[in-house]
């Protein structure tokens, strides 16, 4: 039996992604470089389907002037910088009809060779209740308004109480273990990482939309564990809407407070 086309895979992974009851349920279609996402969410009646901006493409992919155009008409909008494409959709709405329409946007919009870039799709159920800390980005709000001793000193005891998504990349077997495994966003020409955390799940989208692997680490062990990689600086929401950098000497602070306050319960 020969497997089932992309059409009909994509079509059975709207249906089931329309039904489904996780917290966040993704299908990821991905043809090369050009992806679209649809995500549903337990709490929600529409599906967003996302579909990848043309900042991150390779020239041959971007899109023109009217072919955007094409996508305002079909209901997408699109923010300014790294921002994809988005627009809200029911659930209800035929999933052949979806899967049609997303091979087209493929090929007439984005100019995809499905010969040289045979499409993949993949559902992804995500059971995780995902670490939300509001009281910290809005304390990075306050420190962004101007400098001001007390508000930062609020910041940093609001990022010791909060707790992180830290990004990491290993392999399922790998005998990587602790920070070796954080994910260095940048290379400092010293050499030395730039690494990357993020106050929420929203956030941490805007730097890798088809979502990324992660750790929940609370800050009272976070910047402990990220001085052994001894970086130059750690960024706090890289690409988003709200962030900040800490640089080395801010983290051995922190860390210094932290075993303070240990010292101190015993």
């Amino acid at each position: 039996m020969s497997p089932p086309s992309t059409r009909a895979q994509l079509s059975e992974g709207l249906a089931r992604l329309s039904q489904s009851r996780a917290p966040e349920a993704r299908l990821l279609l991905e043809a090369g470089p050009v992806y679209m996402l649809w995500i549903a969410r337990r709490d929600r009646q529409t599906i967003e389907h996302e579909s990848v901006g043309s900042t991150t493409l390779p020239a041959e992919f971007k899109l023109s002037s009217e072919r955007g155009k094409i996508m305002r008409e079909l209901g997408f909008a699109k923010r300014s910088g790294r921002r994809n494409w988005k627009r809200e959709q029911p659930r209800t709405r035929a999933p052949d009809e979806l899967a049609d329409e997303a091979l087209d946007l493929l090929t007439r919009i984005y100019g995809v060779d499905a010969d040289r870039h045979p499409a993949q799709v993949a559902l992804h159920h995500d059971e995780r209740v995902h670490p939300q800390n509001p009281d910290l980005v809005t304390a990075m709000r306050r420190v962004s308004k101007g400098w001001d001793e007390a508000v930062r000193r609020a910041m940093y005891t609001e990022m010791l109480n909060a707790t992180f998504l830290v990004p990491v990349a290993y392999e399922q077997h790998s005998d990587a273990e602790g920070s070796e495994v954080f994910v260095g966003i940048e290379t400092h020409q010293s050499g030395r990482p730039i690494l990357g955390v993020f106050s929420d799940w929203a956030a941490l989208r805007l730097w890798s939309p088809r979502g990324h692997e992660y750790w929940p680490i609370h800050g009272s062990e976070l910047f402990e564990m990220a001085l052994e990689r001894q970086p130059v600086s750690m960024r706090i929401n890289p690409n988003g809407d709200v962030g900040g950098e800490l640089y080395a000497h801010e983290l051995e602070m922190l860390v210094r407070a932290v075993q303070t306050f240990r010292r101190r319960q015993n």
